[in-house]
């Protein structure tokens, strides 16, 4: 089963176009509860929406599915970096 937040992401990234992807994430960047959280959210951010445009040059876009996986695989690796500290 895929992580909430993977699923949310893979919505994101199938949903929205390069412009409103990029100002969810600078919402996020923005609302940002400390420093810490604020450049994770700003790398995470910037993969994001590098994914974005590379799913963007694809002759066919994945499945859901896949961006799902991979986002996750994404989530589990930050999560291997040391915590944030508010």
């Amino acid at each position: 089963m895929p992580h909430l937040m993977a699923s949310q992401m893979a919505q994101l990234l199938v949903d929205s176009d390069l412009d409103e992807l990029q100002e969810i994430v600078a919402r996020w960047i923005q609302d940002a509860p400390s420093d810490s959280f604020r450049l994770r959210y700003q790398q995470f951010g910037t993969h994001l929406l590098q994914l974005k445009r590379q799913l963007m040059s694809l002759p066919e876009p994945p499945q859901r599915e896949d961006l799902e996986t991979a986002l996750q695989m994404m989530l589990e690796f930050a999560a291997q970096q040391k915590e944030p500290r508010g």
